[in-house]
């Protein structure tokens, strides 16, 4: 059903269902995907990488000069702090 449907029907039968409203959002995503799809798709095609490359080359060089490497992954502190709100709790 579309919107305009659902609020016609909202008017006469009351409120869709909870089946009703899903069956209907399926159905968009059946008819919109593909067309999404498409979209990325000519996105992907059209998008020149060397220039993306080029654009965010000085960017990824700063970083690289100026954030020290990790010695983590940052897993051990959120444990910590994961402890430590659960004795709080």
């Amino acid at each position: 059903m579309s919107v305009r449907t659902l609020t016609a029907y909202n008017r006469y039968m009351g409120p869709p269902s909870l089946r009703e409203l899903q069956e209907a959002y399926v159905r968009r995503w059946k008819k919109l995907g593909p067309i999404l799809d498409s979209i990325r798709d000519n996105e992907i095609r059209q998008a020149d990488t060397a220039a993306s490359i080029q654009a965010l080359d000085q960017a990824y060089r700063i970083a690289l000069r100026d954030l020290p490497p990790r010695t983590s992954s940052g897993l051990v502190e959120w444990q910590r702090y994961m402890a430590l709100w659960r004795k709080r709790g």
